[in-house]
Parts: C-alpha cells; sequence; structure tokens
C-alpha cells in the first residue's frame, strides 16, 4: 500500500511541475494580452486539475483505507515501515512546496488580470462618456441633448 501512495504523490508532483509551467505561460500571455494562447493554456490546465483532482482522490481512499475514514497523511506515516515513511514525507514536503509556489504564481497572474480588467474598463469609460460637445455652439446655451461618447452603450 505504501508504494501505490508514493506513486499516486509521485504523479501530483509531476502534475503540479506541469501546472507551474502553465502558471508561467499563462503569465507571459497576460502581460503580452493574448487572449487566444491564454485559452489554450487554461484549457490544457482544466485538463491538469482534472487529473489532479483524481490523483488526490486515490491519495484519500488510500489514507483512508490505511487509517480509517477522516485520518490525515501525518496519521498515517506511523503505520509505514520506517524507509518508506521517509519516502512518503519528503514526497509530502516536495508536494507542498510545489503546491506553495503555484498558490504564488497564480496570485500573480490574478493581479495582473485584474490590472489588464481595470484598463480595459478605464478605456471603455473613456470611450462611451465624454463631457466635450463635438459641435460649436453658444458658449451660455445648454445643449439639446447630453453628448454622448464614441460609442452608444445603451444600443
Amino acid at each position: 500500500m505504501g508504494q501505490e501512495l508514493l506513486e499516486v504523490m509521485g504523479e501530483m508532483i509531476l502534475l503540479h511541475d506541469k501546472l507551474i509551467v502553465l502558471s508561467e505561460e499563462k503569465k507571459e500571455a497576460l502581460v503580452e494580452r493574448d487572449v487566444k494562447r491564454l485559452t489554450e493554456i487554461m484549457n490544457k490546465e482544466k485538463e491538469l486539475l482534472q487529473k489532479l483532482r483524481v490523483n488526490e482522490e486515490k491519495r484519500q481512499q488510500m489514507t483512508e483505507n490505511l487509517a480509517g475514514r477522516d485520518q490525515t497523511l501525518k496519521q498515517v506515516l506511523g503505520l509505514l515501515s520506517p524507509p518508506v515513511k521517509r519516502m512518503v514525507e519528503n514526497r509530502a514536503a516536495d508536494l507542498k512546496e510545489k503546491a506553495e509556489k503555484l498558490q504564488s504564481m497564480n496570485n500573480v497572474n490574478e493581479e495582473l488580470l485584474r490590472d489588464g480588467m481595470a484598463f480595459v474598463h478605464h478605456m471603455i469609460g473613456h470611450l462611451t462618456t465624454t463631457n466635450q460637445s463635438i459641435t460649436y455652439g453658444r458658449p451660455n446655451q445648454k445643449p439639446l441633448q447630453t453628448p454622448r461618447g464614441y460609442f452608444d452603450t445603451k444600443a
């Protein structure tokens, strides 16, 4: 059972590595505002996350089989032989490190996405509202209509 747990954790580490690479590519796509590439990356990411979810369910099932329901990996470690225990601890530490790195990268990407959206909203605001009259008129005369922006947002 320990070997199976090691295999599942090893696969989870590989999936995290792939997600980290995709996260870097996503960062570049966000900076370059490459929507097509971003969509492709997100589709790949979705597939990897599904595989990761399946592996996590396997890991939880193995943990449950070894130590009973609602047990953590730390509680399972006491049931494993010392060499397997060390390998599981190492993989768990590696997995935790990669998950934290991925979370950090996702936070950066989220901030880039927010900045990009703020820029788009700002530009839309400039394109849809204006306070200047497009035609000449008397300085004291009020405009007959409210001035519209370059785009009519109610259309």
